[in-house]
């Protein structure tokens, strides 16, 4: 993938069987391992997984966590998901932060203006954002939001349901 844009992998419908082959491969050896597993004080097996060349002797042994993110593509792309593998510290466009947040370009260069959210200026013109600080901004509005709804939901937990049905009612007919 290329680190100067947000990449994005479409599965191809004739690829999805096959990916999700591997997902079978991934869930058969995790539960085999899981069976395995004794209530002794033993250790437990961990799972090994390699890539592995045209030449048998050509093996590199994968590590947990690049495991992990193998296994969630593969499934995400054989359910015929989309998938974008980008590392945090990347530095992103406006209008790549604008789409990844789900705003307009110029609202993204309001909220720098305003210093909610850090931009750098590497050339004459472009701003450039960290992805980690787009996506800390991006749980910041989904949890300010989410406060937001379940504070004002019990502003209204006292509400006679006869009463807002007839609010409703009435608001439907332009009264």
């Amino acid at each position: 993938m290329s680190t100067a844009t947000l990449d994005m992998v479409m599965p191809a419908p004739e690829e999805r069987e096959r990916t999700a082959r591997v997902v079978r491969f991934f869930d058969a050896h995790l539960s085999h391992l899981a069976a395995a597993r004794t209530p002794l004080p033993a250790p437990a097996p961990t799972p090994d997984f390699y890539l592995s060349g045209p030449d048998e002797r050509d093996r590199v042994e994968l590590t947990e966590p690049l495991f992990r993110i193998l296994k969630d593509v593969a499934e995400a792309l054989s359910q015929g998901q989309s998938v974008s593998v980008v590392a945090r510290d990347k530095e992103i466009s406006t209008q790549q932060a604008a789409d990844l947040l789900g705003i307009s370009r110029p609202t993204i260069v309001k909220l720098i203006e305003q210093g909610d959210l850090m931009a750098t200026i590497p050339g004459k013109q472009r701003r450039k954002l960290r992805l980690a600080d787009v996506l800390a901004y991006r749980d910041l509005l989904y949890h300010a939001r989410s406060n937001f709804i379940a504070e004002s939901s019990q502003a209204y937990d006292d509400v006679d349901p006869d009463e807002a049905a007839a609010f409703v009612a009435a608001a439907r007919k332009g009264h």
